[in-house]
């Protein structure tokens, strides 16, 4: 029989902000109180809190910064892919990548630099909340009065109708998604229908509740991630029945949600398989759209991958593998990483191991995925 993979520990869940500073050592503590005090100078209307399992704060219920420490050092998160390289100047003394500051413990961040990037954040956030205001149109004269769509489930569904076609509602089988409860209305339109009603919470979750599949789609391109809470995760969760649902609910909403990493321990050890599914999707969705967080985060998620790489069920291990693949292309050190689990499974004697393996290394090793590293 081939030896099994020893389960690890599940990562710590810290629920509170002063719960995630107290995994770290009394030095680092010490550097990151000092962090602490500099940021909430810079923005004392900030709101602590947890999210990604690290000691974040949100302003205007938009994610801000966050702070936390490995083994080696500490961390100031700026939850943004521009802030770093705008103030490259600044942090040549430092190790940075998009989103990082890294520091020693022994040499804080100087306040007057943390506040200047709290500031930026801040003016980012307020021009994207700006940015996604519908623009004002100039009045023309007329006798009608101009009004505003407003969307609820009733009205969402009948343009939903309008799109659907029974040839593709039949088709969708050959692609296993059933299609008992659906429309048959493809995703590019649902996505531009998501496009012109814009983001509305409310909305995602009533759609949700409607069962339709085509609904419950565009409850995922709707929804607000940052409103997302651990409870809805789970409840939606539980009502996975498609790999396509589970994939486009992890890639357009949860990936995003405060919980997000959360969720990928605690469902990569469940066995409902849409929900197994689920913990991999959403993995592979935080490599691909967060970008502040360090590798040991993917780290750990190969020591899930190598956990789960001997289930068999179709939907799992491609999920398994989507995450593998993807986390070996996030940079060359997570790519040296994911290729050293792909050997290892590829040598395993378990078939569906060797088959995520080998696909991987495949994947990892073509030419496209060299040139990605490269840049």
């Amino acid at each position: 029989m081939p030896a099994k993979v020893k389960p690890v520990a599940k990562l710590a869940k810290p629920t509170t902000f002063d719960e995630c500073l107290a995994r770290f050592t009394a030095e680092q503590q010490a550097a990151l109180g000092k962090l602490r005090q500099a940021i909430r100078a810079a923005a004392p209307a900030a709101v602590e809190g947890v999210s990604y399992g690290l000691a974040a704060f949100r302003l205007n219920g938009k994610p801000l910064v966050a702070i936390g420490a490995t083994s080696n050092h500490c961390a100031f998160y700026l939850m943004s892919n521009s802030t770093v390289g705008e103030h490259e100047e600044l942090l040549t003394s430092y190790d940075t990548s998009p989103g990082t500051i890294r520091f020693e413990p022994g040499s804080p961040l100087p306040s007057a630099l943390v506040k200047k990037l709290v500031k930026a954040r801040i003016v980012e956030n307020e021009q994207l909340i700006e940015a996604r205001k519908p623009a004002k149109k100039t009045a023309k004269p007329s006798k009608a009065k101009s009004t505003t769509v407003n969307y609820d489930v009733a009205k969402v569904l009948a343009e939903l109708k309008k799109l659907s076609a029974e040839k593709y509602r039949q088709g969708m089988e050959r692609f296993a998604i059933p299609n008992d409860n659906a429309l048959g209305v493809p995703v590019g339109e649902m996505r531009k229908l998501a496009k012109k009603i814009g983001r509305d919470h409310e909305l995602s979750l009533e759609l949700w509740k409607s069962k339709v599949y085509e609904a419950r789609m565009m409850a995922a391109f709707v929804g607000e991630p940052e409103k997302v809470t651990a409870k809805q995760m789970e409840s939606w969760c539980k009502t996975f029945d498609s790999w396509a649902i589970v994939d486009t609910v992890c890639f357009a909403l949860f990936d995003r949600a405060p919980e997000a990493w959360t969720k990928v321990n605690e469902w990569a050890t469940r066995k409902e398989e849409f929900v197994k599914r689920a913990a991999f999707a959403l993995l592979a969705s935080l490599v691909l759209h967060v970008k502040h967080l360090d590798d040991e985060h993917f780290a750990a998620g190969l020591q899930l991958i190598e956990n789960a790489a001997e289930d068999e069920r179709n939907f799992v291990k491609k999920g398994v593998n989507w995450a593998l693949r993807t986390i070996g292309k996030r940079n060359k050190t997570l790519h040296a990483a994911a290729m050293a689990v792909a050997k290892k499974l590829g040598d395993s004697d378990n078939a569906t191991a060797r088959w995520i393996g080998k696909d991987a290394i495949r994947d990892l090793n073509s030419p496209a995925t060299k040139r990605r590293l490269a840049k």
